[in-house]
């Protein structure tokens, strides 16, 4: 008898665990994106540049003094002239040159009908209203380098004299430079012989700015009562200051020496710490062509410290502020 064997069915196999699985509804996946912290940039300072100064005229030129020592005698050897053509448009001063060529001084005047000076200057009806300013430095020698400032205004009976002049000479240190003077974005620019520069209107010679600061013209009738010019320095240097009345500053005074190095707080003798006053005597020689007697600024360095306690300034290569602007 046939035996009928049962087949099996075979069962269906599990899905293997390292098949991969489909999904029913595929999902797309976005990489995540990490922001940087960016970079830090250097800032760039642009560089300034100042614009050149134009210096074409010989008085314009800073130099240094071409000597120590000018002359004892009074020699009468220099014109003052006027620019003529076009640098008479940007040259509204006069020059002082010697006979040989060589610039030796240069002024300017302040004609009034301005805040300095309210009176105006009119020759044709005998007002002489005027502040002038004069720098000198004969034979471009260091000695004798200064500025004269000179007032002049009506006495009582409106008449102008010779013996009502106010008058203030100026000595700056250290004396480095030869002053100069250009025509520069419609002002006159002056360089001091320490190297420090004021700022002149160009049309009323008004001080505009810089270390020296003018107050108005005294007009009081009164020569006796009358203010000597007003003119402040605010610099790092140090000045002599002389005034007189109708004749010379240098001759018969009393000059008076400051520097803002030094503190301002009175001290014993009752002067300020950073002044000091000397007969003129001390310091020019009062005859001839009276010049001042320290010719070099080591000389003078050592009278200050011997006579007012206090000196010029000095650096490592002597004595020197800031180079001046060329």
């Amino acid at each position: 008898m046939a035996v009928m064997a049962c087949q099996q069915t075979p069962l269906p196999s599990s899905p293997s665990t390292d098949a991969p699985q489909t999904s029913q509804n595929p999902e797309t996946t976005t990489p995540v994106e990490i922001a940087k912290i960016p970079e830090a940039i250097p800032e760039i300072v642009p560089e300034i540049v100042l614009p050149s100064i134009p210096r074409l005229l010989p008085e314009s030129i800073i130099a240094a003094p071409q000597k120590e020592l000018a002359s004892s005698r009074l020699q009468y050897n220099t014109t003052v002239s006027t620019r003529t053509g076009a640098a008479a448009q940007k040259s509204r001063w006069q020059y002082r040159r010697t006979r040989d060529g060589a610039i030796v001084g240069f002024e300017f005047s302040n004609h009034g009908g301005n805040p300095v000076l309210t009176p105006r200057r009119d020759a044709a009806k005998n007002q002489f209203y005027t502040r002038d300013f004069q720098f000198r430095f004969d034979e471009r020698a260091r000695q004798d380098i200064h500025l004269l400032v000179t007032d002049w205004v009506a006495s009582r009976d409106r008449q102008f004299r010779l013996s009502g002049l106010m008058m203030t000479l100026l000595h700056f240190f250290p004396r480095n430079y030869l002053p100069a003077i250009v025509d520069f974005n419609g002002k006159n620019l002056v360089t001091l012989p320490t190297g420090e520069e004021v700022e002149f209107n160009a049309q009323t010679h008004e001080i505009l700015s810089g270390v020296l600061t003018e107050a108005p013209v005294d007009l009081n009738p009164d020569r006796r009562a009358r203010n000597f010019p007003v003119i402040e320095y605010g610099g790092k240097g140090v000045v002599v200051r002389a005034n007189a009345r109708g004749a010379d500053p240098r001759i018969g005074t009393t000059a008076t020496i400051t520097t803002l190095a030094a503190p301002a707080a009175n001290c014993e003798n009752g002067i300020r710490c950073n002044q000091c006053q000397v007969p003129s005597r001390e310091l020019w020689h009062q005859s001839d062509a009276v010049r001042f007697k320290f010719s070099t600024d080591q000389e003078f360095d050592r009278f200050l410290l011997a006579r007012c306690q206090f000196g010029l300034p000095k650096t490592d290569t002597g004595y020197a502020l800031a180079p001046a602007s060329q």
